[in-house]
């Protein structure tokens, strides 16, 4: 399996870089919004980072398996979420997941579909580890319903905070989201922004 480059730089403060550039009332209302899809059974999180939104799904899920593409991430959030009895850290590649078919009740992936090489990959195959009516949640910072001061100090920060973005990051809306979901045969449930001054599309969906 490759290496990741980009993120695995910010490792060992990712979470306090993402407050500083998304404000934590908005970091907040995503943890918020997430807590209330109140995950249950076996969840799998795809892109976990240093484990920000594991901590959420863990207050539910019977076992949350947290997963991350960038080996430092892993590290990472291995020791930040050591003393979580119901979470295992390990790596994985959302375009080629290792699990067998219908193996997981839930899968949340959290500002990821916007920054990875190929999503609608990791949606099918996603789709291919959920069981029968699994929920999928997505939700991924946009610029979408924010004020053209807003999106200026979103970029100022950005930029500031990670450099120049990857080259395979895009915008998502939360039609286009839809749309993507929708082609890889996912039934949507709930679709919207979430956040105040910064955005994050929010889309939840079932297993066809």
């Amino acid at each position: 399996m490759e290496k990741e480059v980009y993120w695995s730089r910010f490792a060992d403060d990712f979470e306090e870089r993402n407050n500083y550039v998304a404000g934590v009332k908005n970091i907040n209302a995503i943890c918020e919004t997430l807590r209330r899809c109140a995950v249950t059974g076996d969840a799998l999180e795809l892109g976990c980072g240093n484990g920000t939104y594991s901590r959420v799904l863990a207050e539910t899920a019977d076992h949350v398996l947290a997963t991350d593409f960038s080996d430092e991430m892993v590290a990472a959030s291995g020791v930040r979420l050591r003393s979580f009895g119901n979470i295992r850290v390990e790596k994985q590649d959302a375009l080629d997941l290792s699990y067998p078919d219908g193996r997981f009740d839930a899968i949340a992936m959290v500002n990821l579909l916007h920054v990875i090489p190929e999503p609608e990959r990791a949606l099918r195959e996603s789709r291919r580890v959920l069981k029968e009516g699994g929920e999928l949640i997505v939700i991924s910072f946009t610029m979408e319903g924010i004020s053209f001061l807003g999106k200026l100090g979103m970029v100022y920060r950005y930029l500031r905070t990670y450099g120049k973005p990857p080259k395979t990051a895009q915008t998502l809306t939360v039609e286009k989201t839809k749309r993507m979901l929708e082609t890889n045969e996912f039934d949507i449930r709930d679709a919207r922004l979430v956040g105040e001054t910064c955005k994050a599309v929010f889309v939840k969906a079932a297993h066809r």
